[in-house]
């Protein structure tokens, strides 16, 4: 039997081993994934514990991404660049960090038909979430990807560490843009892709949007699913502008750390069938974070 968990601190909310278990059923894998509630400062403590009882693999979720990079033996290059790890596979020396996030927003917007190659994309926030899917995106190929957040330093700083060949990157300060006369960030409505990466749907809140910032046909994307997706829905109800949750992502990005626990890259279609109704269903907010 393979050992997982996802650690966190809350996690009983967490859909991660649900959907591992729907994983491993299919593809005839024995596999004991666990919930263990770990607040920060104690990760290192309950890996020990995890591995002497026969732990081979978990994902993170908050606030552990930064402190399961840190207590890692080898990292990534995603992880590396996202600055945080959601998940941590058993190697001989102690684990290995890994970040698939990025890869798994990639992987849901092809499974739903959004092309960002060559496109225009306007992502809301800095913090870990758009760290951690910034870089992937980018490999993407966009013309123009755009960071606004309330602190406009962060968001500098992210994309200077995250500068790609033939992708015109830019950051600026929410306010700033938001201003009459924009100083810096969107002058135009020309944005393909809605990105919303901030927290603030887990305080019912949406971040101020200007709708003239997005181009016709342009489609929104929460990183965040379930209640905290829904200040966001309601904006882009209100724009008239087709959005998705996080939810995928949460299944795609699983899936790719069940084939590094397990060598299997399983077929993603049924489950993601079978939490389509997660956000009816579900109470509480929560974020693509495992």
């Amino acid at each position: 039997m393979l050992k997982l968990a996802v650690f966190g601190h809350p996690v009983a909310h967490s859909l991660s081993p649900r959907i591992h278990r729907l994983f491993a059923e299919a593809a005839g894998v024995d596999v004991e994934y666990d919930w263990i509630d770990c607040p920060a400062g104690q990760l290192r403590r309950k890996l020990r514990e995890f591995s002497r009882a026969g732990g081979r693999g978990c994902n993170l979720t908050v606030p552990l991404k930064a402190e399961g990079l840190a207590l890692a033996a080898s990292v990534s290059r995603a992880a590396r660049e996202a600055g945080a790890c959601n998940t941590l596979v058993a190697v001989d020396d102690g684990w290995r960090a890994e970040n698939t996030d990025g890869a798994g927003l990639v992987a849901d917007l092809a499974r739903l038909g959004i092309d960002v190659t060559g496109g225009r994309v306007l992502v809301i926030g800095a913090g870990g979430a758009v760290a951690g899917v910034l870089g992937p995106l980018l490999e993407q190929g966009p013309a123009r990807v755009c960071v606004l957040n309330r602190d406009g330093a962060k968001a500098d700083r992210l994309v200077r560490r995250l500068v790609r060949p033939g992708v015109e990157l830019e950051a600026a300060a929410l306010a700033d843009a938001l201003a009459d006369d924009p100083r810096d960030g969107p002058r135009d409505g020309n944005y393909d892709l809605l990105i919303q990466g901030t927290s603030l749907g887990h305080r019912g809140q949406c971040p101020a949007i200007d709708s003239g910032w997005i181009a016709p046909g342009a489609v929104g994307y929460d990183l965040n699913y379930a209640e905290a997706f829904e200040p966001f829905r309601s904006w882009c109800e209100r724009a008239g502008l087709p959005c998705h949750s996080g939810l995928g992502m949460l299944v795609e990005q699983a899936a790719l750390a069940f084939e590094l626990f397990t060598g299997i890259r399983p077929d993603t279609a049924p489950v993601h069938a079978a939490v389509a109704d997660f956000r009816i269903t579900t109470r509480g907010s929560s974020s693509t974070s495992a």
